[in-house]
């Protein structure tokens, strides 16, 4: 086990200082840039301040056709880096400026009969002067959305984390939502108790600098070089990513430049706007984007390191309970809007959540845990515990969208679709509903699988808007984030919950747990987010030192796959077959115009052709996209597991192991591997069985059915197997 020790981006910061000093050259070396939201340990009004304007406002577009704003959105002048508010909202805008500015927030001094703004000191009104405006408490009982009440009062006890903040209908020079977003910051922050200044970094942050740079210099030595970045910096202690980044080009000379994130779920707004565009822009204004290749890792979800992690990770929520209740377990990721909002015009919001592949994604890396939870856990499989993962409607098999106890946390129910649209992206506090008030169930754990550990989604925000109940301050601070409690809908439909009392509920209520995020299991995160950077710095032809032998290798395309095969030698007839693309052009033509719309929206489009979302996978096509990206792929021999460890054996093996890379490439179409094996050691009633090695357990275990994927097949004449998998890695193919 790693020591647990404070870390910082002081480390990072000595060695931009020594960059400027004298520039090198770094052709065939890899930079690592480890980037991430950089969440602060306590409270730091610059960072918010910060991150607020990066997420959601960004860079204006001055001219059309600007240089290095290839990757903004929306039409001039309407365009942006983000889009994500309407333009005249986020940028000052002739004939428009009520939108920009129509209101103040301030703190209202008693002693002094003064309202200071929350974002300039200098901006004061006396009483007496705003006493000619509407006048407003910021925190109410609102539901967090509307122009009346804009936050709530703490929901645990009903006090006003912000009794003397007041928002004032009179314009003052400073634009709205930034005023909005640092009292919304400020009122988080009071609920998580993180009220004082100490602005370190988050202790996950700090434990995965450790880790993934003490991993990099033991499987790549001097051939790689990784530094961390953020999205905005936390003064003193970490570095944004873009400016990381430009110093590794300029200074550092590394043209070979990989990006990572390590969030579960692939999303557009994450790896391509907050991540990949920023940094592209400033190395273009810097007039280094030519200089760099830049590559990324978008998600760690759906490897077998993060399913094991999680089956790891909810054990002990699931040892509370006997094998002879049923336990549902509901899924949790974070969600993204769908379709969208109008992207036309200044009071359009352009930011293109219709093209976003996340959902397909969030969904696939879903079912992969569910295959783990089924095989490990499930007494259908052998497990202990009587497990349920679906709802009594929807359409469709049992892994279908509609009929999972699948959840989106972080938005309103209204941005994930029209209510009575029946594929519409279903809520935690949505299935929470059906289980209890339809469906009857009466042991619901809530498992959430986006976020690496317990910061202000998952402890605050999720909870506030899925109508889940908060911890104490006192619990938060000593580290305690999963909570139990007691739920009913009684029958005019309104919600009871008893708190307090763990699952100790009476006989009609329902027992409910949120799990924790990874905290107590960061180091089993870390292994599986250092094998998809490794297999990302693979990407660049650089492999790790576990003496391995490429024997074939090959172009594959994300529009036309490609098959790569060893054709002679001990290992002929290994293959690696990477489907097209079944739907070329989908969903990046995808359009708010042509998405579905219900016939009681406010702007309904109900053509037969409209866009509407997947409900499952039945066959390969029916995902969007086959490989994410373009890559050069190659099949050889692994023979260590780790530098100083030779890799196992699989235990009734019929094949060598093989290693088919960059390790954990991803797909969604599944691709097919094939395996020569000893047809010698198979009777005709051998049952076979495809096994990927994984680098938590250091075992092999089996490779689970894929989503639209087929059975393993057997060529008894070639002398070879074939299966299916979403994930690259080292297989081999053994008896049952």
């Amino acid at each position: 086990m790693i020591k647990i020790v404070k870390f910082t981006i002081l480390i990072a910061g000595l060695w931009l200082i020594t960059l400027f000093t004298f520039r090198v050259i770094n052709n065939d070396k890899v930079a690592v840039i480890v980037t991430d939201w950089g969440q602060p340990e306590g409270f730091s009004e610059s960072y918010y301040q910060g991150i607020a304007q990066r997420s959601r406002i960004g860079i204006a577009s001055t001219s059309e056709g600007e240089k290095c704003t290839e990757n903004f959105v929306g039409e001039f002048p309407y365009r942006s880096s983000m889009g994500s508010y309407p333009h005249v909202s986020s940028f000052l805008t002739n004939g428009f400026e009520e939108y920009f500015d129509n209101y103040g927030m301030y703190r209202f001094d008693a002693t002094q009969d003064l309202y200071t703004n929350v974002l300039d000191e200098s901006v004061t009104l006396s009483k007496k002067e705003a006493d000619k405006y509407e006048i407003i408490k910021v925190t109410g009982s609102g539901d967090g959305y509307g122009r009346r009440n804009i936050l709530t009062v703490d929901p645990r006890n009903g006090v006003d984390p912000l009794p003397d903040y007041y928002k004032i209908f009179a314009s003052n020079g400073i634009q709205d939502v930034r005023e909005q977003d640092v009292v919304f910051y400020r009122r988080n922050n009071k609920l998580l108790g993180a009220e004082k200044e100490t602005t370190g970094m988050h202790p996950m942050t700090d434990f995965m600098e450790i880790y993934l740079t003490e991993f990099i210099g033991d499987y790549f030595g001097n051939q790689v070089k990784i530094r961390f970045g953020m999205y905005e910096k936390n003064s003193g202690y970490s570095a944004r990513h873009d400016d990381v980044a430009w110093a590794m080009a300029r200074w550092g000379g590394f043209k070979n430049m990989l990006l990572t994130r390590e969030t579960t779920d692939h999303n557009f707004y994450a790896n391509h706007f907050m991540t990949r565009n920023k940094v592209s822009y400033k190395l273009c204004k810097s007039g280094l984007d030519s200089r760099v290749d830049l590559k990324q890792i978008r998600q760690v979800g759906r490897t077998p390191e993060y399913n094991l992690m999680l089956i790891h990770n909810m054990k002990r929520y699931l040892e509370k309970y006997s094998e002879d209740e049923e336990l549902s377990l509901i899924y949790a990721t974070y969600g993204l809007p769908w379709p969208g909002r109008d992207p036309k015009g200044p009071l359009g919001a352009p930011h293109p959540w219709i093209k976003e592949v996340y959902h397909e994604n969030a969904f696939n890396n879903y079912l992969s845990f569910k295959r783990y939870v089924e095989a490990y856990y499930d007494q259908k499989s052998g497990g202990r515990w009587n497990i349920n993962f679906n709802r009594s409607d929807g359409f469709g098999s049992n892994d279908s969208r509609t009929k999972s106890l699948y959840g989106y946390s972080r938005f309103p129910s209204t941005i994930f679709g029209h209510p009575d649209d029946e594929l519409r992206f279903e809520t935690i506090r949505d299935q929470l509903e059906q289980a209890i008030k339809i469906d009857n169930k009466k042991n619901i754990i809530i498992v959430p699988s986006h976020w690496y550990y317990n910061g202000q989604d998952t402890s605050l925000k999720i909870r506030e808007l899925n109508q889940l109940p908060l911890n104490s301050v006192d619990e938060m601070n000593q580290g305690i984030f999963d909570i139990s409690w007691c739920e009913k809908y009684e029958s005019n439909g309104s919600l009871t919950q008893l708190l307090n009392q763990g699952l100790n509920c009476p006989d009609d209520y329902s027992k409910i747990t949120l799990m924790e995020t990874f905290d107590e299991v960061r180091e089993e995160f870390n292994v599986g987010y250092a094998q998809r950077i490794r297999g990302g710095i693979e990407q660049f032809g650089v492999l790790p030192d576990l003496d391995i032998e490429i024997l074939a290798s090959g172009p594959v395309s994300y529009l036309n796959g490609g098959t790569v095969e060893i054709n002679n030698g001990r290992l002929k007839g290994a293959k690696l077959f990477v489907r097209e693309d079944p739907h070329p052009n989908k969903p990046e033509s995808y359009s708010f115009e042509s998405s579905y719309r219900h016939e009681n929206s406010k702007s309904p489009n109900t053509d037969g052709d409209a866009i509407r979302p997947f409900n499952e996978f039945k066959n390969h096509d029916d995902h969007l996209i086959s490989a994410w990206f373009d890559f050069n792929a190659m099949i050889g021999i692994q023979n260590k597991s780790k530098p100083n460890e030779f890799m196992p054996n699989l235990v009734n093996a019929v094949s060598q192991s093989i290693y088919f890379g960059p390790y954990r490439t991803l797909f969604n179409a599944p691709a097919s591997i094939t395996i020569p094996i000893d047809t010698s050691k198979i009777s005709s009633n051998s049952k076979i069985q495809a096994y990927i090695f994984n680098d938590l357990s250091q075992s092999f275990e089996p490779v689970f059915h894929t989503p639209g994927g087929s059975n393993i097949t057997i060529d008894m004449n070639l002398g070879t197997a074939s299966f299916d998998t979403q994930v690259l890695g080292v297989f081999a193919i053994g008896l049952e």
